[in-house]
């Protein structure tokens, strides 16, 4: 199934010929991108890796790729591996994990964080996909906007397209003021509904619901503006997947037989708001730590996080069903990594002018330990990140490993957006010198 949907006049859309696409995705052409137009794409996958089996061997660009990023193989020259980052302080579990990995144990995402200093010219500061991260998840999610107020992805695909182009409920002949009106109308509706459960708060719950008060206010303020997107058409291919009302637990959305599809629907989403000027970053979870997530698909036994600890052996069925899962998680970054590059970008290509973080919240599944944490880059940054390399940096900080919140900051940095620290700071300030 198809799903379209016009953004004309009001919104400054571009009236220009379709784009073929292998997403099946078909847009406007979008202006010429600007100089430090980079955009941001973080990629989560849960429960860590073997570390023997995942981190790149020989040199820096003579690199071989061992069993479980064996895939990756496929788009090597537009990726950077990165070893010997630790993630120190916080919690040393999966739930610390999840908790810093972009917030450097601080309060702001990098997600959010990167939102708020590019969005001012797109409708959506950044948005959060998931792939039945919301299901069983004792764990948390990536996504702060403040001090223990987590964002919370949004798993089904047709309600993240609704949220991100407008739902489609519109008349038959809607008129060029449509999009505005009916968006400004739901954001009423909900800032209405938050005042008045807020009078129904105490004072704590209050101010929380404060911030995202404020946020709603935001939305309505952009509305209202001349904010636009840059696509005067989008037809986004659904495949088939529908939600079914019967479904109550699991949702449609999360059942197992869907974590594919609904995987390749949300990297599609990402890569059509970043194409189309929507946001400038985008985050996606795959599951969540202590992964329930069971692919037998993969001819695998076990669940993900059951998988990763796979004791001594590496050729026990637990090994094999954890290599199994990594390489799934592998294959998803290549189709991803492919289809940024074949989305036209100003005068190049979207992974050309983005920076794409893959990362998960352990390192070793045995240890669930947070040294060595395996972390890979995707696209140019609009020509400041040079790929098809492999960086060691164990012991490169006065033989400490380096602290993770340096890439953290080396990634805002390729944004365009410059700090000297984000979050734990022990180390200095500064970035990574190898980006």
């Amino acid at each position: 199934m198809l799903i379209k949907t016009s953004r004309r006049s009001v919104l400054g859309m571009l009236a220009a010929a379709g784009v073929a696409s292998p997403l099946g995705l078909m847009m406007g052409r979008r202006a010429m991108a600007a100089a430090g137009d980079v955009k941001a794409m973080f990629v989560y996958i849960p429960d860590g890796c073997i570390p023997s089996l995942w981190h790149p061997t020989g040199g820096v660009t003579g690199f071989s790729l061992p069993t479980m990023t064996a895939p990756l193989e496929a788009v090597r020259d537009d990726l950077v591996f990165i070893r010997g980052l630790d993630m120190y302080a916080g919690g040393a579990t999966h739930e610390g994990g999840i908790a810093k990995i972009l917030t450097g144990n601080g309060d702001v995402s990098l997600d959010l964080f990167l939102g708020d200093a590019l969005g001012a010219s797109t409708p959506h500061k950044s948005i959060q996909l998931g792939v039945a991260t919301n299901f069983q998840n004792g764990s948390g999610s990536w996504s702060y906007i403040g001090a223990g107020q987590q964002v919370s992805p949004q798993d089904n695909p047709l309600a993240a397209f609704d949220s991100i182009f407008g739902a489609l409920d519109q008349p038959d002949d809607p008129g060029p003021d449509w999009p505005r009106l009916r968006a400004g109308s739901v954001i009423d509706s909900a800032i209405d509904d938050v005042k008045r459960l807020k009078q129904a708060l105490g004072t704590v719950e209050q101010q929380k619901l404060e911030v995202h008060l404020e946020s709603l206010y935001e939305v309505e303020a952009r509305i209202k503006g001349t904010l636009s997107g840059s696509c005067s058409e989008v037809v986004w291919n659904t495949e088939g997947f529908t939600v079914l009302e019967t479904d109550y637990y699991p949702k449609t959305w999360e059942k197992e037989e869907f974590f594919a599809t609904v995987g390749k629907l949300q990297m599609d989403l990402a890569v059509l708001a970043l194409s189309c000027g929507m946001t400038n970053v985008a985050s996606l979870m795959w599951s969540h730590p202590v992964s329930p997530t069971r692919l037998a698909q993969l001819g695998t036994t076990a669940a993900d996080h059951d998988a990763s600890h796979y004791g001594a052996d590496l050729n026990g069925s637990l090994a094999l069903d954890f290599i199994a899962y990594r390489r799934f998680f592998c294959e998803q970054l290549v189709y991803l990594v492919q289809q940024m590059k074949a989305m036209p970008d100003g005068d190049s290509n979207l992974l050309a002018n983005s920076v794409v973080m893959m990362g998960t919240e352990i390192n070793d599944g045995n240890l669930h330990d947070h040294s060595d944490m395996p972390f890979v880059l995707a696209g140019q940054a609009g020509g400041a990140l040079e790929t098809g390399r492999s960086l060691d940096l164990r012991g490169g900080f006065g033989g400490q490993n380096v602290a993770h919140t340096k890439l953290l900051v080396s990634i805002a940095g390729l944004t365009g957006v410059e700090v000297e620290t984000f979050g734990y700071a022990e180390q200095g300030a500064g970035g990574l010198d190898e980006l």
